[in-house]
């Protein structure tokens, strides 16, 4: 895969096109998108540099979300494949940072195929469904929600990018 993805939409179609031939791959084309669409979004770009971008590939008590950022949780799935088993994956990695986070925030989850995406958020009891629908749209709000929000610290390292200390 020698094609940079600079976009959820390119994404999108190549995952509709079948360029994907694993998992593996349709996951760092998702990375790239998303961190770039995080550079442009309304996030302080300070935050997308040296917190973002550095905290995509944390893991959450041993177990290894694809991607977690903060309260966020995005679990890929085989390209063009069903969403169910990655769906009970995603309230579980869902439920173990919502405990290391205290209880304090809800957490959100994104699973995709690289099509189809489903938003959830988690609130210690119960999950909902925000949004699902195709993966670009789904995944920039996401982002959107993320932005928007204080963004809460779930350990020492992401003190350690914040603050660069």
């Amino acid at each position: 895969m020698g094609k940079v993805y600079s976009s959820f939409e390119t994404v999108y179609r190549d995952a509709r096109a079948g360029a994907f031939l694993n998992e593996a791959e349709l996951k760092q084309a998702f990375i790239e998108a998303l961190k770039s669409e995080f550079g442009g979004s309304q996030c302080h770009k300070y935050i997308v540099k040296y917190w973002l971008f550095p905290a995509l590939e944390e893991t959450v008590r041993g177990r290894r979300p694809d991607i977690r950022i903060s309260n966020i949780v995005v679990e890929v799935e085989p390209p063009g494949g069903d969403l169910g088993r990655g769906r009970l994956q995603l309230r579980q990695y869902m439920r173990d940072l919502y405990q290391v986070l205290g209880g304090r925030v809800e957490v959100y989850g994104l699973v995709t195929n690289g099509i189809d995406a489903e938003l959830l958020e988690y609130d210690g009891s119960t999950y909902v469904t925000v949004e699902s629908g195709d993966m670009p749209s789904v995944a920039r709000d996401l982002i959107e929600i993320f932005c928007s929000r204080k963004i809460p610290v779930s350990d020492a390292k992401d003190l350690l990018r914040l603050f660069g200390v």
